[in-house]
């Protein structure tokens, strides 16, 4: 009889995957390379480093690869250049070799640098920039890193939010352009949230307390003037 081949989305087979045992997670990965020919389950093999053997493998990703609308390399990328999640993902796909390919080189090469400790000089030549950018892009990439690998959505919308305001503080914050120009930030957070949660098939609702839990800290009145 004819193997029926069912094409699922990825994002609902790592669902799926996720609510499987540890034992039956082993299971999967096994038939998965049973099914390839020799050579893709030797590299398969090789790559993952019998990688079914350790269990923080199917968690260290957790905070990332359910974004079904970019991968974590594009969130990287969105992040470190500078642009809303939503933003970059409508330029995906469409021949925009910029947002589909230069872009996450880019990321690749700044997350290679910073694994292989390269200087000012080299990270520069690689990125075709002057080397007295390089420490703009080493600080814009470290922190979308934190953001993007964040456990939750909403510690990433926090983080972010963190980040605006520390730029915003060293820019100065000293007029209503300014102020306006941070609440616009903020606002771009918001919608980065709304994008990780729509990706997700996530409510705000679902992180509320989380949203609203600040040791020591509580929601300031907001007093009306005189």
């Amino acid at each position: 009889m004819a193997k029926v081949r069912q094409e699922l989305p990825e994002m609902q087979v790592v669902v799926l995957v996720r609510q499987l045992s540890p034992e039956a997670k082993q299971a999967v990965l096994q038939m998965i390379v049973s099914e390839m020919d020799e050579q893709e389950a030797t590299e398969t093999r090789k790559d993952l480093v019998d990688v079914a053997e350790v269990p923080e493998f199917w968690e260290e990703t957790e905070s990332w690869d359910e974004e079904v609308g970019m991968t974590r390399e594009q969130l990287l990328a969105a992040e470190t250049f500078h642009y809303s999640y939503a933003n970059y993902d409508d330029h995906l796909g469409i021949g925009n070799v910029r947002f589909d390919k230069l872009m996450p080189d880019d990321v690749d090469t700044l997350e290679r640098a910073e694994r292989e400790g390269w200087d000012d000089a080299r990270l520069a030549q690689a990125l075709e920039i002057e080397e007295k950018q390089v420490g703009h892009w080493r600080l814009s990439y470290e922190r979308a890193k934190a953001i993007v690998d964040a456990p939750t959505p909403a510690e990433s919308f926090r983080r972010g939010v963190r980040f605006s305001i520390e730029h915003a503080v060293e820019e100065g914050l000293a007029d209503e352009r300014a102020i306006d120009g941070l609440v616009t930030q903020v606002c771009y957070r918001a919608a980065d949230l709304a994008y990780l949660l729509d990706v997700r098939g996530e409510e705000l609702s679902e992180y509320s307390a989380e949203l609203r839990k600040t040791p020591g800290i509580r929601r300031a009145p907001i007093v009306p003037e005189d």
